[in-house]
């Protein structure tokens, strides 16, 4: 089967036919900082990679397809499901069981990049966690959630707001789009919080304080404090635990991100090596090919190849 790459950019208006070749029919609707996307196909297709300009968040309204993204196993992506993903992240789609009696309908808004970013300043200097620690960011290790009430009740009173014919609706779309966001990080740090292994469970608190915070510095005390051990204890029960030193784990963790950021054609290696927590070049650089076995620049080449 032949393999479809589309781009849907932020803020195409309702006459872009690029999107009218992946779905059967588009519906669209603009507010000032979220485009709000209603997708309905009815042909069996599939190896389509799509990518969008902005913050995705989708929900399946009816029907199934499969994703595949971030070199992990393709899942099977169902009604009342949120698919959560950061800006340029290209997803690989099926459409495996559709035809013209049972089409598949999905939800997908796309949120300005930049209006996420003030948000998230909004909330960190307004509203800061305990001691200024526990921060707001979203967690893109976190991506697929099943049957979040909240999250799907939100996604589907913006579609209401986009129809509405009323002059204050992007006032409305607003305040909606900022609770969706606060849902959303508290889905992301739950749920991180329910997959932690059992065996790893002490650490739970640790793993989501370093996910959180993986663009800035960490301080070894404050995970300490975070698990609630002196510096020693910590660091031996950690290695048993995940066969890593809490350091080996950081960079890890910062290492899957910065492939994940370089999936983005419209990003420097520059700016992933800052964007992922590291804050020296040549350092990521060789961090990266010891962790990968090859630099990002060739990382980002072989990526090309198959986007």
């Amino acid at each position: 089967m032949n393999q479809q790459h589309i781009l849907i950019p932020f803020g195409t208006g309702s006459n872009d036919h690029t999107a009218e070749t992946l779905v059967e029919h588009r519906k669209l609707y603009n507010l000032e900082y979220c485009e709000v996307n209603i997708f309905e196909t009815n042909e069996q297709c599939g190896n389509l990679d799509l990518r969008y300009n902005g913050l995705v968040i989708s929900s399946m309204l009816r029907g199934k397809k499969t994703v595949g993204m971030l070199n992990q196993s393709r899942f099977d992506f169902l009604p009342g499901e949120t698919l959560i993903l950061p800006e340029g992240m290209p997803i690989n789609v099926d459409f495996p069981d559709v035809d013209k009696k049972h089409p598949v309908q999905c939800a997908t808004l796309v949120i300005d990049w930049n209006k996420v970013t003030k948000t998230l300043e909004f909330l960190n200097n307004t509203y800061p966690g305990e001691n200024g620690e526990e921060r707001w960011n979203l967690n893109f290790t976190q991506y697929h959630f099943h049957n979040n009430r909240e999250l799907t009740g939100l996604i589907h009173k913006l579609i209401a707001i986009s129809m509405e014919d009323n002059v204050n609706k992007d006032v409305l779309a607003d305040i909606t789009l900022t609770e969706l966001l606060i849902r959303t990080i508290q889905a992301q740090k739950s749920q991180l919080s329910n997959n932690v292994k059992v065996d790893t469970s002490r650490f739970a608190a640790v793993v989501n304080y370093i996910r959180t915070h993986l663009t800035e510095q960490i301080n070894i005390n404050s995970l300490c404090n975070e698990a609630c051990m002196s510096k020693t204890n910590f660091f031996r029960t950690f290695k048993e635990a995940f066969g890593l030193s809490p350091v080996e784990f950081i960079i890890r963790e910062r290492i899957g991100l910065a492939k994940m950021l370089l999936k983005n054609p419209a990003i420097n290696i520059s700016e992933v090596c800052f964007q992922s927590g590291f804050n020296n070049l040549n350092y990521f650089i060789r961090l990266f090919k010891r962790s990968e076995g090859i630099t990002p620049g060739l990382y980002l080449k072989r990526l090309s190849l198959v986007m």
